[in-house]
């Protein structure tokens, strides 16, 4: 989870507003609340993830055979019984297993929206993440097969949750809501990302290494070094969250007009080592692209039938050189086709020159 408000965007009444619009398939209902926002003026949907059923909270619902609440969250629910019976599981067990309990299933579709600021900086742009959660009856509680009574905490819980209800009998429990996760700057994410990575470089910049030397002259070598002396050129790169806008806008994919949060969305994460106290932030990113995409196989074909499927990717996507960002992140083209790509392109065997846009 994200702990860090230096990034995050307060749009105040947003998240209200949000959890009041009604879901529709479409989402232009979501789309209008987030454009009467000023900040939000010309936001756009450009992705969703679930969805599908692979997406839900991990937190079950439990209710009576008559669709009663009996309680939020079903590990919660277990555990209190089981302390009432004296830490009993086998007890416990007993007394549940044939009361017709059903336990709640809440999926969850994930929405990306962006607002783009339209600067030369391609990481100038606002992200928003709203979680749609479709809530179902989803299944009975220990309705599954036991060859042994539990006898701990963690045996009722793989117990408990039994095989999902045939399509017919999960039925909603509430209707589909949406709830706000965050609003991003994704520019001010990756000036943070820099800003802790410069504070680690200089940590390393700091280190002396004791050398040792078992060469004739080892008297005159020197018995120490600093990291930039031992590996000159090693902070010459910016941050790898910096260097996926900074690609983009040198390449044709920026060249050609693309924007990149057309295309792409990120992940953010932000963590801090309860132990160590260093903190961790990373992005992935996520391609926007709704259809399916061909993987290319850098190991077949001869250089032009090679090639010829990465332009074809980019026909598909409409990004000059979209290729190469696939590459990047996903299972849809390897790094095998770069280091071809590169080593035909020096062999003279390909012409590599600027597309213009699709």
């Amino acid at each position: 989870m994200m702990t860090s408000t230096v990034y995050e965007i307060d749009v105040p009444g947003l998240a209200v507003a949000v959890s009041n619009c009604l879901p529709d398939e479409s989402h232009k209902a979501l789309l209008q609340c987030l454009r009467s926002f000023e900040q939000l003026s010309s936001a756009k949907l450009v992705t969703s993830r679930g969805g599908d059923g692979s997406h839900y909270l991990a937190r079950r619902k439990v209710l009576t055979r008559d669709g009663v609440l009996v309680s939020d969250d079903h590990k919660e629910w277990v555990a209190e019984l089981l302390l009432l019976d004296g830490g009993d599981a086998g007890k416990t067990y007993k007394r549940l297993r044939d009361q017709g309990f059903l336990l709640s299933k809440c999926e969850l579709t994930t929405l990306y929206l962006v607002q783009d600021k339209r600067t030369e900086n391609q990481a100038e742009f606002i992200q928003v993440s709203v979680r749609q959660e479709d809530e179902f009856i989803d299944a009975r509680a220990f309705d599954k097969y036991s060859w042994s009574v539990p006898t701990t905490l963690q045996d009722l819980f793989h117990e408990l949750e039994g095989d999902t209800l045939p399509a017919e009998e999960r039925r909603r429990i509430s209707p589909p809501a949406y709830r706000l996760d965050a609003v991003v700057d994704v520019d001010a994410f990756v000036t943070e990302t820099e800003k802790i990575e410069a504070g680690q470089r200089d940590k390393v910049r700091g280190i002396i290494y004791t050398l040792s030397d078992a060469s004739p002259d080892w008297a005159s070598a020197p018995t120490s070094a600093t990291h930039d002396e031992l590996f000159p050129g090693w902070d010459s790169q910016p941050h790898k969250s910096r260097r996926l806008f900074n690609d983009w806008e040198s390449s044709s994919a920026g060249r050609s007009g693309a924007r990149l949060c057309d295309h792409w969305v990120v992940q953010l994460s932000d963590w801090t080592d309860p132990k160590s106290g260093a903190r961790y932030l990373s992005l992935v990113p996520m391609w926007t692209f709704a259809q399916k995409l061909a993987e290319v196989d850098p190991n077949k074909g001869d250089t032009y039938a090679h090639f010829g499927k990465l332009q074809t990717l980019d026909r598909r996507v409409k990004v000059p050189f979209g290729w190469y960002f696939y590459m990047l992140h996903g299972n849809r083209v390897h790094d095998g086709s770069a280091k071809r790509v590169l080593a035909d392109a020096e062999s003279g065997l390909i012409g590599i020159r600027p597309a213009n846009p699709y």
